[in-house]
């Protein structure tokens, strides 16, 4: 090339970026592009507070929050509330969804002891049902599993006793949605 067009292809430049024009439409454009991924920041993020109430537990303060990052089920304050202590032999206790019009598992204990273990101390260990996953693993996050907290959460206690009565209780959980 030239040093004349050289120059001419430097003041046609030059003229392009001292454009307002241009500068108004490329700030606009950036700008729509953060709406656009705010939107989608905010939309992907769900919040949820659960507790409940039977007659073997109170449940409170259980949190799960689902992001773009980390998916989280953070456990609560699980109290066993019966008066009379009862001895377990075989016990299946922990945290399920509703999917497919079936109860499955989310988060269990399961467990078994021949002299029999008490219940009131299985459950009052277990107060730390915690669950961090990240974004790109599906264990207990998948895209099924995420969408059958619509549906319901649950706590259930099945248990043998060792006077080989059996113990289901199932407790509904409130479930109350704190994002958008």
């Amino acid at each position: 090339m030239t040093k004349k067009k050289k120059s001419k292809v430097k003041e046609s430049l030059k003229k392009v970026f001292n454009s307002v024009r241009l500068l108004i439409i490329t700030l606009i454009l950036i700008i729509f592009i953060l709406l656009l991924y705010c939107n989608h920041l905010m939309k992907s993020s769900k919040s949820y507070m659960f507790s409940g109430v039977s007659d073997y537990v109170t449940i409170l303060n259980g949190v799960i929050s689902l992001n773009y990052d980390v998916n989280l089920l953070i456990g609560s304050d699980i109290e066993y509330t019966r008066e009379e202590e009862d001895l377990v032999t075989e016990y299946v206790i922990g945290y399920y969804i509703f999917k497919d019009n079936i109860l499955s598992p989310l988060i269990v204990k399961t467990g078994s002891n021949a002299p029999g273990i008490s219940l009131k101390e299985l459950i009052n260990e277990m107060s730390a049902f915690n669950i961090s996953e990240p974004y790109n693993i599906k264990r207990f996050f998948s895209k099924e599993n995420k969408e059958a907290f619509d549906e319901g959460l649950y706590f259930i206690i099945e248990a043998k006793t060792i006077n080989d009565e059996e113990i289901l209780d199932k407790t509904e959980l409130s479930l109350t949605k704190v994002s958008k």
